[in-house]
């Protein structure tokens, strides 16, 4: 937050003024503090350095990784880590996209534009190309390159690629999902 400036941040005075974290609260976790029930890094639309993250474009802006710049919870979005353990100790990791149910009631209030909205799905390469720096944190180099080897593989075999649901069900998201 020190190294943000006005044209990156709608909201330096406010973040300088009060902190950018607020808590830990009764749960032990702290967050971001929120402006007009919004995180304080989030640029909205109008702001003359465009909407969004306000660490997003500060890592651009710099030519850094914006997972290098933001807290995992953001850097991982639109990808969603679930691991499970099994009695014999075996781990089985699953890596999809959140929805608004994965968040229990709390998720109405988020914007789910990355995962929502169609023009989120207008990449010139597959998502495990473009955020491949995401996937190999999650899961590290060896099964992400081991993915990336059998996508490739399936890709080439492929005629027709499928779309993404939001998509096909013409911008309109999973029956689950429930818009605020």
């Amino acid at each position: 937050a020190a190294n943000l400036t006005d044209d990156q941040w709608q909201f330096r005075k406010q973040g300088r003024a009060r902190g950018v974290i607020k808590g830990p609260g009764a749960d032990g976790v702290a967050a971001t503090r929120l402006v007009d029930g919004a995180c304080v890094f989030l640029n909205r639309p109008g702001f003359p350095g465009g909407p969004g993250c306000a660490l997003h474009r500060a890592a651009l802006d710099r030519g850094e990784r914006p997972m290098d710049t933001k807290p995992e919870v953001c850097w991982q979005l639109p990808l969603r880590l679930d691991e499970q353990e099994a009695d014999d100790g075996h781990l089985t990791t699953t890596i999809t996209q959140w929805h608004r149910r994965h968040w229990g009631e709390g998720g109405s209030d988020f914007h789910w534009w990355c995962t929502e909205a169609t023009e989120a799905f207008t990449g010139a390469e597959p998502v495990y190309r473009s955020l491949r720096d995401e996937l190999v944190a999650m899961v590290g180099e060896r099964v992400y390159e081991l993915l990336a080897a059998y996508l490739d593989e399936r890709s080439s075999v492929r005629s027709v690629a499928l779309p993404h649901p939001v998509v096909r069900t013409n911008g309109r998201p999973d029956a689950t999902s429930k818009r605020p």
